[in-house]
């Protein structure tokens, strides 16, 4: 016996039953029985309830509880955008998302909010990957209010292999005062004393 695998071909099949909803809305109206509005620009997605609790968490609670959304097959979400919501709900039919600098963010705290395990993981991996001393400190901010301590862990490893240029940008002076405690406990920063106490009396004034 044989097993053939064609995982490709399942993959388009379930992204083109997703995308092609509007163009084929009399062939397959009948086979969704759930719909998502984005309440941004009131744009609604047909989806299966199988798909979603299998997928997420969340809706597996959700359609297990009964609650009003189960009953009128609907759920409204104020909290995203159509392009993420989209992304996301395509990636949970196809298993392929696009994640890049300008969305990965939103992307993860969805994912986190609704329990996406798996978006979450390749999320924080983006994030790791392609850290910035433009938006490190934003990201630190996100990794103390998420409670993502790996990310903060990265975050503060970033800055501390990068301190010598990060010192000199005004991104060091939006630190806040538990990050600045943080970093100089670090015992393996590498830079000259005085330009780092140059740099903090800076941020001290700011």
């Amino acid at each position: 016996m044989e097993t053939y695998l064609n995982l490709e071909k399942l993959s388009n099949d379930l992204k083109n039953l997703f995308q092609n909803q509007n163009q084929n809305q009399n062939q397959y109206e009948s086979y969704f029985d759930f719909e998502i509005i984005c309440e941004q620009n009131k744009i609604s997605f047909k989806t299966h309830k199988s798909i979603l609790s299998s997928r997420s968490e969340y809706f597996k609670s959700l359609f297990n509880s009964k609650m009003k959304e189960y009953q009128e097959n609907k759920l409204i979400l104020k909290d995203v955008s159509n392009s993420i919501l989209f992304s996301i709900l395509n990636y949970f039919y196809s298993g392929k998302i696009e994640i890049n600098l300008e969305n990965v963010i939103e992307i993860l705290i969805f994912s986190s909010k609704y329990l996406i395990d798996e978006l979450i993981e390749i999320s924080l991996n983006f994030i790791k990957n392609n850290l910035q001393i433009e938006t490190i400190v934003d990201i630190l901010k996100l990794s103390e209010r998420m409670n993502l301590n790996q990310l903060l862990d990265s975050s503060y490893k970033f800055i501390s292999e990068n301190l010598h240029k990060f010192i000199k940008t005004s991104f060091f002076l939006e630190l806040e005062e538990n990050h600045l405690n943080s970093l100089l406990s670090n015992d393996f920063i590498l830079i000259n004393e005085f330009e780092l106490f140059q740099s903090i009396i800076k941020w001290g004034k700011t």
